[in-house]
């Protein structure tokens, strides 16, 4: 499948300097209106044949680096030059993906993860982040992203192993964003703890995560080179 996504110059800068230094000194920050509403209804008609039970857990859909050609049209807001762009500037390096998953909190309680850091799951040894992409309106009820500031400073934290997610201690300063509007994003370090909670409304929470690394992260399992390499520019270029 062709997925059209414009072109923005590596010139563009969507952030600036106030915002990367708020970035580093709190772990996190909030872009409004960063990705057009064009891109987001692109991949919400994609991703409609999701079954998605009201009440229910959780629902992802991840892309897989082996088969990156596999719902693609799901997965286009990783070349999204908006996000990639500013991704860019925080990395200070050109976007590597890294992740990618379409984040469905179902209605009427479907419940989001507990506290945990990116990191908990796979060591990134450099510069890495998560961009959530608010794909719908987001209220404070509607699992909203919880964020603990300064967090990403102390590394990984202690946690354990809870129905195969990752979990830690509540942090003494997690709060809740105060909403989110369709297109917004909330960019954190891969240090940085957060979380949802239950989807209180009768409306599906829809998000995406994007997580890119720089170019010279290594894994910290074992310090190699890590082999999901992929220039965002190149999966854009695949993607044709």
């Amino acid at each position: 499948m062709r997925i059209i996504v414009p072109v923005m110059s590596e010139q563009n800068t969507p952030l600036n300097e106030d915002q990367i230094t708020e970035f580093y000194r709190e772990g996190y920050i909030v872009v409004p209106r960063l990705v057009p509403h064009a891109s987001i209804d692109r991949v919400l008609e994609a991703a409609a044949c999701i079954p998605i039970e009201p009440g229910g857990s959780w629902t992802p859909k991840v892309f897989d680096h082996d088969r990156p050609l596999e719902d693609a049209a799901v997965h286009r807001l990783l070349v999204e030059p908006s996000i990639v762009a500013a991704s860019g500037q925080l990395l200070e390096a050109p976007a590597r993906v890294y992740y990618g998953m379409l984040a469905v909190v179902p209605a009427r309680g479907g419940k989001g993860l507990e506290w945990h850091q990116d990191n908990m799951y796979d060591v990134v040894l450099g510069r890495a982040l998560n961009a959530f992409v608010a794909l719908c309106d987001i209220t404070p009820e509607m699992a909203i992203l919880w964020v603990a500031a300064r967090t990403h400073l102390s590394g990984v934290a202690e946690n354990r192993e809870v129905d195969g997610h990752r979990q830690a201690l509540n942090p003494p300063n997690g709060v809740p964003l105060p909403g989110l509007r369709k297109g917004d994003v909330c960019f954190f370090d891969r240090n940085t703890l957060h979380h949802s909670k239950r989807n209180e409304t009768d409306r599906h929470r829809y998000a995406y995560a994007a997580q890119y690394q720089e170019a010279k992260a290594r894994r910290g399992v074992d310090g190699r080179p890590d082999p999901r390499k992929m220039l965002a520019s190149e999966l854009r270029a695949l993607w044709g």
